[in-house]
């Protein structure tokens, strides 16, 4: 995989939309540079202990990156102003969908909040499904992703090795579209369904070629598929695309 500084930059496949956003949930990379250091930011509780590092190319050649949240600028920011006052941070915008599946909790699942009392875990015994890194994992398509052909060149397969898209349904979610064009998942009540089709994805770097395309402008969630194309259909636990923009931007 190309670092991801440069994918941001100089996108191979084809993308949905404007990048602009006036709203959370945008990751970035932020610059790392003498003194400041991952084990720094580490001790210095702004990070976690083992933040991801990935090297790239910046202007004064090969630089290291750190890879913050939206949440973590701020912080950043006010600790860099009191401890190092002199040194301006620097950070570039990762235009992905965001996947951030918590361990302890259900959260993020389409049509489910779960910050109501009654969908909170009962039971530290729990697993929830699927997990941030669990490889394969099924995702549920709706759109241009529904089309093996755009996603053979999307994941730069050859022809013989395509994969079959399954029919499939999901409930929770419906349809809305956003620029007049994009197709835009988004909450809605238990008994609400859309049609569309399941895509097992083997890899990561699948995984990461499939949210640089729907870009920023949506989050990875959890959520239950039924593959209608086994006999009799079948359940899942997968993962899809859910829009991360205000409603109002919505047609």
């Amino acid at each position: 995989m190309k670092d991801l500084l440069q994918s941001t930059k100089q996108r191979k496949t084809p993308v949905k939309g404007a990048a602009d956003r006036k709203f959370g949930n945008m990751d970035y990379l932020f610059k790392l540079s003498d003194p400041i250091t991952r084990t720094i930011l580490a001790s210095a509780a702004i990070l976690p202990s083992h933040p991801r590092i990935i090297q790239g190319e910046g202007e004064d050649g090969i630089a290291q990156f750190c890879h913050v949240s939206d949440l973590d600028i701020s912080k950043i920011k006010d600790w860099l102003a009191k401890e190092y006052p002199d040194i301006s941070p620097i950070f570039a915008p990762i235009n992905k969908a965001r996947k951030a599946l918590s361990l302890g909790s259900a959260y993020p699942t389409l049509g489910y909040d779960t910050t109501l009392p009654h969908h909170r875990p009962d039971s530290r015994a729990c697993e929830y499904l699927p997990t941030q890194d669990q490889f394969p994992v099924w995702y549920f398509f709706y759109g241009t992703l529904g089309n093996s052909s755009f996603l053979n060149e999307l994941f730069g397969l050859p022809p013989e090795e395509d994969r079959a898209l399954v029919p499939a349904l999901i409930y929770g979610g419906k349809l809305k579209t956003w620029g007049g064009k994009y197709n835009a998942l988004i909450d809605d009540d238990p008994e609400s369904r859309v049609d569309g089709w399941a895509y097992e994805v083997v890899s990561q770097e699948q995984e990461h070629a499939l949210c640089m395309y729907e870009t920023a402008r949506y989050e990875v969630v959890r959520v239950e598929i039924k593959l209608d194309g086994h006999s009799g259909g079948r359940f899942v636990k997968g993962c899809a695309f859910r829009f991360a923009g205000e409603r109002g931007e919505l047609d």
